[in-house]
């Protein structure tokens, strides 16, 4: 709330004159001492041009356990207008060949972290489906580290191989973009874990790094800092044009 009346250029006076409620009303919403109800949020969705999101996040903190962040996740890859994220060992779940999630999915399952190979996947190619293949895609910068090219998922070469030129299929999409952070970079502030960044109505983070794996943030100051550290890991990649070069180089070495 305290992020969209800001974004909005609004005032908590005129929420709650649009919703009928009280000025300590909205402020105990504000604050986090009142829940925002779903006919509040949907009417807010309304009014502020957001697509579903506040009706999402209150049906989410309502009916979703706290670390069931992929079904959100997905919901919002849906709706985003913008989605960028960052990745250190793997080539990220909406650039993935079905080969390369399966193989995945597979070593999951063997490591006991997985229980159904298919029905991951399954979910892996909607949330593909719901962003790459909407009338109006959203921009997708991919930021990925030179050890997801290096690291192929299974013993089979052309499975990597097909994957990265996915990826350099997929880049040459309006919109879409990959870029390589290289190995002469050394330690750098990327390796404090793999991130996401998703813009539906307002910035949030999806952060796996240690501490805040698999979480929804969402308070301003933190959404900011994870898109500084997504600034800073832009200014260490290579271009786009570099990058191809490098995925391609990759690739020979799966012949």
């Amino acid at each position: 709330m305290r992020r969209q009346i800001y974004v909005q250029s609004t005032s908590q006076a005129r929420v709650s004159e649009y919703l009928d409620v009280s000025r300590s009303h909205v402020t105990r919403l504000v604050n986090g001492t009142r829940r925002l109800s779903p006919e509040h949020a949907t009417a807010l969705d309304a009014y502020w041009q957001l697509r579903g999101l506040l009706a999402h996040l209150v049906a989410h903190a309502l009916a979703r356990p706290d670390d069931d962040w992929m079904t959100s996740l997905a919901a919002y890859e849906a709706r985003a207008t913008r989605v960028r994220s960052w990745d250190m060992g793997a080539v990220p779940g909406l650039w993935q060949t079905p080969d390369y999630a399966r193989t995945m999915f597979e070593r999951g399952h063997a490591a006991g972290l997985l229980s159904d190979v298919d029905a991951a996947l399954a979910t892996r190619l909607e949330r593909q489906a719901a962003v790459w293949g909407r009338a109006d895609p959203p921009r997708v910068s991919a930021f990925i580290s030179w050890v997801a090219l290096s690291s192929p998922p299974g013993r089979d070469p052309q499975v990597m191989r097909d994957q990265l030129a996915y990826l350099l299929e997929l880049s040459e999409r309006p919109g879409a973009s990959v870029r390589v952070v290289g190995q002469h970079m050394g330690w750098h502030i990327g390796h404090d874990g793999s991130c996401k960044l998703l813009t539906v109505g307002a910035d949030m983070a999806f952060a796996e790094a240690a501490g805040t794996v698999g979480k929804l943030i969402l308070d301003p100051d933190r959404v900011e800092h994870y898109a500084r550290r997504m600034e800073q890991i832009s200014d260490l990649a290579w271009n786009a044009e570099e990058s191809r070069t490098a995925i391609q180089q990759a690739m020979r070495t799966y012949a």
